[in-house]
């Protein structure tokens, strides 16, 4: 009996005995255990210490680029993605009719200008003619000046003359007859003086009206430079205007050739070429890589730990194993919900209350602006232990 027992518990030892290899794997149990609860706790702790959100995105100012005029689109060689220099063509638009009118304009400034040019050597040429004609009257003039003073010489020598003779035949040493012929003598010489002076007096006049282009009776072939003068400035004005006109033109037929206002990449097309476009249409939109930002919706339980300037990881889901970091710029004062295209409304009285959230944005300093794209969903985390 006894040997029976003793025979039935050895077996029983055994199977309580563990063997190595399931020691092992309780131990792995064990280790894995730990290790999940230390990690849970270092989670719990990160949570803790930081405001994490992944309701984050990449955000960038989008530029709508549109054609100030109407007409067809004869080239439009972009598509999504294309990068774009500040001036470059975007798309052409039919211009061949402006063209036409562009080379009309230019032909009527050019010939505004050679009348203008033809006006100016008629201007030239008048100048010359009036100071020939002021010269030639004043000539006349000194001659009829020199004329009289010869008069006066010999009006003084006629009155002389009869004096004497004068003189001679009261005494009766001269004869009547010598007498006479002296005094005719004086009589033509004063008629020559009286001669003279309307000689000076008429060439006077005929200097004074000299200047206006009166010549000795005659007038010029040409007007004076007074009034062409004054025809310039009306064609100098029809040229201003005719300039302006081209300007105008050039205006137009430059808004014709749709140019890309920044440096930028293409996001989005919304034409094909040898389409009409309306004033105004879009043509397609663009955004700069170097102006990016990160827009969070953070909770507003947590918006209290955050401030301006605060230091933020930042881990963009495309790219999960390059870095980026940044800074908070912009705390939001408004919950997103209130610039809801379709407001909430609680027609019925009942209110389910919902953690709003609250917009804010945060800079790119560190990484490569290149690789982030609009709408690329980020996750961001502020240590809010830091202090800045």
């Amino acid at each position: 009996m006894v040997d029976n027992n003793n025979n039935d518990t050895v077996p029983r030892k055994r199977k309580l005995a563990l063997k190595p290899r399931q020691m092992a794997r309780l131990l792995l149990v064990a280790v894995l255990l730990v290790a999940g609860l230390i990690w849970l706790g270092q989670w719990l702790w990160y949570r803790h210490t930081h405001v994490v959100e992944d309701n984050a995105s990449v955000t960038t100012n989008l530029i709508t680029v549109s054609s100030r005029l109407p007409g067809r689109v004869d080239a439009f060689p972009l598509k999504n993605g294309d990068s774009l220099e500040k001036g470059q063509t975007v798309a052409r638009l039919y211009s061949q009719p402006e063209q036409l009118e562009l080379n009309q304009r230019n032909a009527r400034v050019a010939r505004i200008e050679a009348r203008l040019a033809f006006e100016q050597q008629q201007i030239e040429q008048a100048r010359r003619q009036l100071q020939g004609g002021i010269s030639n009257a004043e000539q006349q003039l000194q001659a009829a000046r020199t004329d009289l003073k010869v008069a006066q010489v010999e009006l003084d020598d006629a009155e002389q003359s009869w004096q004497r003779a004068d003189t001679l035949f009261e005494s009766g040493s001269l004869s009547k007859q010598q007498r006479d012929r002296n005094y005719y003598d004086l009589m033509s010489a004063r008629a020559k003086m009286e001669t003279a002076r309307q000689q000076v007096a008429l060439r006077q006049s005929q200097l004074d009206t000299a200047g206006i282009g009166l010549f000795s009776g005659s007038t010029m072939t040409l007007p004076t430079p007074e009034l062409l003068e004054a025809q310039s400035t009306i064609t100098r004005q029809l040229l201003a205007e005719a300039n302006a006109d081209v300007r105008k033109q050039e205006a137009l037929l430059a808004d014709m050739t749709v140019t890309s206002p920044a440096d930028g990449v293409v996001a989005r097309t919304f034409v094909e070429t040898g389409e009409y476009l309306s004033a105004g249409q879009p043509i397609l939109m663009m955004y700069q890589p170097d102006n990016v930002w990160i827009e969070a919706r953070v909770k507003e339980t947590d918006v209290r730990n955050l401030s301006v300037g605060q230091e933020v990881n930042i881990r963009v889901d495309a790219w999960p194993d390059t870095d980026f970091s940044g800074r908070i710029r912009m705390i939001g004062r408004s919950a997103t919900s209130e610039f809801a295209l379709i407001p909430s409304s609680n027609p019925s009285g009942n209110f389910t209350k919902v953690t709003q959230r609250i917009p804010v944005r945060i800079s790119v300093d560190e990484g490569d602006h290149t690789l982030l794209s609009p709408g690329m969903m980020v996750v961001i985390a502020v240590d809010t232990r830091a202090v800045d």
